[in-house]
């Protein structure tokens, strides 16, 4: 049997983390629905567990057991879902011809090109965001500073930025020139 004809039966583990904990149990139970709608897979069982408070987000995992047509999708399905781990329970063994395994290589190539380039636009798109963020952040900072709030806890907290962070704004504007600190009160220059 070709390898891409082959049943592949494997056991994953699906986790998710995030916030809030509604969030991340809709998410697991919508990766449920799009495997069981998949023609490629075909689901056995699963397991999801209660969702666990780590920190400031939350994890579930999901515990699921597939039957999947093929190598080839074997690999989608670990790049469409990011599994933490899988086991492959059948078979025990995979025999390939050198075209299958070219086809193989080369289907996941292209998958590993569309995840880079998504990856390099959220880049772009964050760094264009930070940018920005940063802009309007300085700019709200020298307008507090003209109406008086001029003091790093209370240009914090009119921010809703941590004073840490507010210190390296204002350390940017007084290095620009367009503030001055004198004795922990900021002006205008």
């Amino acid at each position: 049997m070709e390898s891409e004809e082959q049943h592949i039966r494997i056991r994953a583990i699906l986790e998710i983390l995030g916030k809030p904990k509604d969030y991340i149990e809709g998410k697991t139970k919508e990766y449920i629905e799009k495997i069981k709608e998949d023609e490629n897979l075909m689901l056995l069982n699963e397991r999801i567990s209660e969702p666990k408070e780590q920190g400031k987000v939350w994890s579930i995992f999901a515990e699921i057991e597939v039957i999947i047509k093929g190598v080839t999708n074997l690999i989608g399905f670990c790049i469409d879902y990011m599994p933490s781990s899988i086991e492959i329970i059948k078979p025990d063994k995979f025999g390939f011809e050198n075209r299958v395994f070219t086809n193989f290589i080369n289907d996941l190539l292209a998958k590993l090109h569309r995840v880079d380039m998504i990856a390099k636009q959220l880049g772009t798109e964050n760094n264009f965001l930070k940018k920005n963020m940063n802009g309007l952040i300085k700019n709200n900072v020298l307008v507090l500073v003209k109406f008086g709030v001029n003091k790093l806890e209370t240009i914090s907290k009119a921010t809703g930025v941590e004073q840490e962070e507010v210190r390296g704004f204002v350390d940017k504007l007084i290095e620009e020139g367009r503030i001055k600190e004198e004795e922990g009160v900021y002006s205008i220059i």
